[in-house]
């Protein structure tokens, strides 16, 4: 008997890197798994390899930042279970800067991704715990919104923001028998990571894999 065997979990951001993960490792656990993504493709692709593994999983492509797509997934996803006991809002962006060359359009959209589509994936995952008599909400933030890094203004607002959102839905769901609970990751090498600091590298005029090594030696030095 896995750990979360028969449990009705939905996890967004599971098409690549840490949600994907979680998604294969929560199946491994007995775990039915709602696999979300805004890359559909992406999202079939950890379904189909779930149910290859014997397990039970559905796939659904939705955007965080819209409230329909996210209500309708959210419904879509407990209506394929039967219910949800387990949501990780796990969908994710970045950008780098500073506040002083941020771009606006840019520090908007992180926060849509990283801190509204958090709250649009508890607005509607809540209810459905609430009615199945309890449940865990999950949320990504950041090692770095408690401890700062360099010139990411815009995802430390937002992770930052992850982590008062977790208090304050942790207070509000007690009574519903509602776990919430914030993970901060440091930095891990997904495919994601690496574009991000490539592109970087190529802004700066530097040799690729510089940021990515200084980062490294940064949290090596840290730990």
């Amino acid at each position: 008997m896995g750990r979360l065997t028969s449990k009705r979990c939905l996890i967004t951001g599971a098409g690549a890197g840490i949600g994907r993960a979680a998604a294969l490792l929560f199946a491994s656990e007995g775990a039915m798994v709602a696999a979300a993504d805004i890359d559909g493709d992406a999202a079939r692709d950890v379904a189909r390899e779930i149910e290859a593994a014997g397990g039970r999983a559905s796939a659904h492509a939705c955007d965080v930042t819209q409230e329909a797509s996210m209500k309708a997934c959210v419904s879509d996803a407990a209506a394929t279970f039967g219910g949800l006991d387990v949501c990780w809002a796990n969908a994710g962006t970045g950008d780098h800067g500073t506040v002083i060359d941020t771009p606006l359009e840019h520090f908007e959209h992180v926060l849509r991704v990283n801190l509204v589509g958090i709250f649009l994936t508890a607005k509607y995952a809540a209810p459905c715990m609430i009615d199945a008599g309890g449940g865990s909400l999950i949320l990504t933030s950041s090692r770095s919104a408690i401890s700062g890094a360099p010139a990411v203004v815009s995802n430390m607002a937002a992770k930052g923001g992850v982590l008062s959102l977790t208090r304050q839905m942790a207070y509000d769901f007690m009574t519903q028998k509602i776990r919430v609970n914030a993970i901060c990751p440091g930095s891990i090498r997904t495919h994601a990571l690496v574009s991000s600091m490539e592109k970087r590298d190529d802004e700066l005029g530097l040799a690729r894999g510089t940021t990515l090594a200084n980062m490294s030696r940064a949290s090596c030095s840290k730990a």
